[in-house]
């Protein structure tokens, strides 16, 4: 087996040195990648599905696992196939995160399992994506990662110590492939008698979260030809910061700020320069007329060909 080596991989390796009773586990997301979590499923090792369905099923096909991993060494299979993935051009697959305790992995999946629900302000419970790095930096705020849309903390820091509890450390990897590690405190673990309610403004925050990868979903799905000329790597921050120009005339419905996003890319640097846009745009935040209007306003352009 040729041995693959990545600097992230080799600090982990010095802290697990350093704290030999630290146990360390993987949230893999097989909805992210569908060799998961087999492909880091060593010899003997604990798994399970977080959603409780059984190892097989369909739903357990496209959920997220707690997978007992060896100590970091590249040595081990499950590490080098991590030391790939993260090997792998941006934009990386939000596919797992690296989590290490001194808790047993039942006590550990126990502790983790119970936050795959939320309860909404209404008293309906939904599934609550935690292990997704966007979402995870985002509920806690992490100031380094430069990459979030919705920079948080979501979570209030009695909430945080919720999640986080009886963990000795948290780490996920960005779309750009940069490592975060995430301050996870020193609290115990707990047990809720209920899942973790939100208040809607939270729960604003977290679907704002998302709207970027949505946005992008959707132009690349019904107007892919837009895109040829910015690299993948470079497309959701493209998208993010052009959403900000949208927010700022108003535009809400995904309608809108997808439509948004593809005018940007006919028009490119017309968009911002043009004066008769800039009207247009100008209208549309007054409230004199929609978006939808104002595209069938605009001046002649030559779009991208397929």
């Amino acid at each position: 087996m040729k041995v693959v080596t990545h600097p992230h991989i080799s600090g982990l390796a010095i802290l697990a040195s350093q704290h030999p009773d630290w146990r360390w586990y993987a949230i893999a997301d097989s909805a992210q990648d569908a060799t998961l979590p087999d492909a880091i499923d060593g010899s003997g090792a604990a798994m399970r599905c977080l959603l409780g369905a059984p190892q097989g099923s369909p739903l357990a096909g496209e959920s997220p696992h707690l997978v007992q991993l060896a100590p970091p060494d590249l040595g081990s299979l499950a590490w080098q196939w991590i030391a790939r993935w993260l090997g792998q051009p941006a934009p990386l697959k939000p596919s797992l995160t690296v989590v290490a305790s001194t808790l047993s992995f039942d006590v550990m999946f126990a502790q983790l399992k119970q936050f795959t629900e939320i309860r909404l302000p209404d008293d309906y419970d939904m599934l609550f994506g935690f292990w997704d790095p966007a979402i995870l930096g985002t509920l806690v705020g992490q100031l380094d990662d430069v990459t979030l849309h919705v920079k948080g903390p979501v979570l209030d820091r009695a909430q945080r110590a919720l999640l986080l509890g009886g963990l000795t450390g948290w780490w996920y990897w960005d779309r750009d492939g940069r490592q975060h590690t995430v301050d996870v405190g020193a609290t115990p673990p707990v047990r809720l008698s209920a899942p973790l309610l939100l208040t809607q403004t939270q729960v604003d925050e977290l679907v704002e979260a998302g709207v970027p990868d949505h946005v992008l979903y959707f132009v690349d799905l019904n107007q892919p030809n837009l895109l040829r000329d910015v690299p993948e790597a470079l497309r959701y921050a493209y998208v993010k910061k052009t959403l900000a120009g949208a927010r700022a005339i108003g535009l809400v419905s995904m309608h809108d700020l997808v439509n948004y996003v593809c005018m940007t890319l006919i028009y490119r640097e017309r968009w911002n320069g043009d004066a008769q846009i800039t009207a247009l745009m100008a209208r549309v935040e007054r409230g004199d007329i929609t978006f939808d209007d104002a595209i069938d306003l605009l001046p002649s352009s030559t779009p991208t060909e397929p």
